[in-house]
């Protein structure tokens, strides 16, 4: 292990603790979970699916009465495209729970995902750890879709979000664009609205997303699900292959930006 990491937060809904099969995902070789819940006294080695145990009842908790809802990752891709670029190891912490909108988030599951984070800080630095970078990597979206969300609301919710991720260290916001609602497959009457017509409720999240990015500097977006229509497995989720593209281009792009900036 490095004297000095990058310290990650992969934070959102189900597209970022993942649906896809674990059997499936790149090994991860460069870099650790902090498991703050599960096992909050040792660093872990990356293994997919990445964020097992890590729920906290009445946060983000993304178990269900038969298990775990946690199959298969973004993030071994990510972080072993991100030390290609970097050279640089780095510690994730989990904080992701499926079919939230940023309004729960507000509520209360922003707390949690920053305590997690507040831990990680304290269990690097009781250890010797350095920290270089801290920074979010934000994929969710589809709930505020489904709430027929406007964009402004959406971006005014998210900035809300980022400031307090960083109040508790966060440089950046990295962004992973929401995908579509799969109108292909499911092209027929729902909740009162077809396929298509949800799926236009998507779009406009993933506008305010790219608009957000495009006039705000805490934000950058750094990959997208909107290509994968076709590597959809429900009305929502992806196959794993998805996740591995977009954790691939996810990770560079955001090596790519911290390079820069760190002159590596």
């Amino acid at each position: 292990m490095e004297n000095s990491l990058d310290l990650i937060v992969f934070a959102g809904q189900s597209n970022m603790s993942g649906r896809g099969d674990a059997s499936k995902a790149p090994d991860c070789c460069w870099g650790f979970e902090y498991k703050s819940i599960s096992d909050p006294d040792k660093l872990v080695p990356i293994i997919e699916p990445f964020g097992l145990g890590e729920d906290r009842p009445g946060g983000l908790d993304d178990r269900y009465s038969g298990g775990t809802r946690r199959s298969g990752s973004m993030v071994s891709a990510f972080v072993n495209e991100y030390h290609k670029v970097t050279g640089r190891e780095i510690v994730a912490v989990s904080a992701s729970k499926g079919g939230t909108n940023t309004e729960e988030w507000l509520g209360g599951l922003i707390d949690d995902a920053v305590a997690r984070l507040d831990k990680a800080k304290q269990f690097l630095t009781v250890n010797g750890v350095g920290i270089s970078n801290i920074f979010v990597v934000w994929c969710q979206g589809e709930s505020d879709g489904d709430l027929k969300q406007s964009g402004e609301r959406y971006m005014s919710n998210l900035r809300q979000l980022f400031d307090t991720f960083r109040s508790c260290g966060a440089e950046k916001c990295f962004v992973v664009q929401t995908g579509h609602y799969n109108y292909i497959s499911y092209p027929d009457i729902s909740n009162g609205l077809s396929g298509a017509e949800w799926d236009d409720h998507y779009k406009t999240i993933r506008q305010a997303q790219k608009k957000l990015c495009d006039t705000d500097d805490d934000f950058v977006l750094v990959a997208t699900l909107e290509p994968y229509i076709n590597d959809m497995k429900d009305r929502f989720h992806y196959n794993q292959s998805a996740y591995n593209a977009v954790g691939k281009t996810a990770g560079a792009n955001v090596g790519k930006y911290i390079a820069k900036t760190n002159g590596i």
